[in-house]
């Protein structure tokens, strides 16, 4: 099912198609045939809501288009900025209002700093090795 959905957390926001997804079900978990149980189960709770997944979704989209060479580049790479500025938006927002506990927000960084040190050094390995 597809439905055009309105992201309001950037001051360009425009329509978006995405695709409605099922619901996360805590059952199911995030287990990694390589890693095992989930290393990032806060991270993993917060992307499994279904507003993220529709930005997630409407992201991917965006990505799809920039690939897409009857769309227009600047455009796609526009869309995709707005929708991860309103989206950090709306989380610094939640954050700020006390939707987060002190744990809760400290377990989300700490998972988002690991994820982000191990693609700082992929990347790094990559660039270094061109040269």
């Amino acid at each position: 099912m597809t439905q055009k959905t309105v992201f309001q957390g950037d001051a360009k926001s425009e329509a978006h198609v995405s695709v409605a997804s099922s619901v996360y079900s805590e059952k199911q978990g995030a287990s990694c045939t390589v890693h095992g149980p989930s290393q990032t189960p806060h991270l993993d709770r917060q992307l499994q809501q279904p507003q993220t997944k529709e930005i997630l979704q409407a992201l991917s989209v965006a990505l799809n288009d920039i690939a897409d060479e009857r769309q227009c580049t600047k455009c796609a790479v526009e869309t995709a900025s707005g929708l991860l500025t309103g989206y950090v938006r709306e989380v610094k927002a939640a954050k700020k209002n006390g939707q987060y506990s002190k744990e809760e927000r400290k377990a989300l960084k700490k998972e988002v700093k690991a994820l982000g040190r191990g693609v700082k050094r992929d990347v790094k390995a990559l660039w270094l090795e061109e040269k």
